[in-house]
């Protein structure tokens, strides 16, 4: 890792707490599956193999151990430094309409910015937690040392997405997908917000 002021971190979890997984796509775009955290991995794989992340300031780091004990996690804070924007992708139980969802958004500055960058687009944002399922993430890990920390988060249906298959919608994840990349085409907003230099 080289020293850096500030760039835009993805932190996507790879590892997954099923023996075995599987996944059915249904009629009107609705996928049924294991999707802790394949969807999440898919949605930034998208997103990067869109041609759209050419930028020299983006970080993409696939965590391990975010099931266990958020080994990966603590691995990539290490890295960080505190100007850094992260984005934690991941699944989440909150009920809504909305392609996506945005949680643990408390910083003002990032709300800001995240309104303006996705302006147009079909998604929910939180200040904290309303997922139903579970309450601890990556945001907890990384929010120690980095103000501008936030959750993307595909909407997920139908049970607990920790215990089994769960759905999600194709377009959930092409929400995140579409959203990560204007995030990153915005980047330098933010760092005229707050008054730094990129990478």
């Amino acid at each position: 890792y080289l020293k850096r002021i500030s760039m835009f971190v993805i932190s996507c979890h790879s590892d997954t707490g099923f023996i075995s997984q599987s996944l059915r796509k249904l009629e009107n775009d609705l996928l049924h599956g294991h999707l802790d955290n394949f969807s999440g991995v898919y949605a930034v794989m998208k997103a990067y193999f869109s041609g759209r992340l050419c930028q020299d300031y983006i970080h993409i780091e696939f965590t391990w151990g975010e099931e266990t004990d958020m080994e990966g996690a603590y691995e990539l804070l290490n890295h960080l430094e505190k100007n850094d924007l992260v984005v934690v992708v991941d699944v989440t139980g909150v009920p809504t309409e909305k392609d996506f969802v945005i949680e643990k958004c408390k910083n003002p500055i990032l709300k800001e910015f995240l309104n303006e960058s996705l302006q147009g687009m079909s998604f929910d944002l939180y200040e904290n937690c309303l997922d139903p399922v579970s309450i601890y993430d990556e945001v907890d890990v990384y929010s120690t040392s980095c103000p501008y920390v936030c959750f993307l988060g595909i909407p997920c249906t139908g049970g607990d997405y920790n215990a089994g298959k769960v759905f999600c919608r194709e377009q959930n994840i092409e929400g995140v997908a579409q959203a990560i990349c204007n995030i990153a085409e915005n980047y330098p907003l933010f760092c005229k917000k707050l008054g730094i230099q990129i990478a």
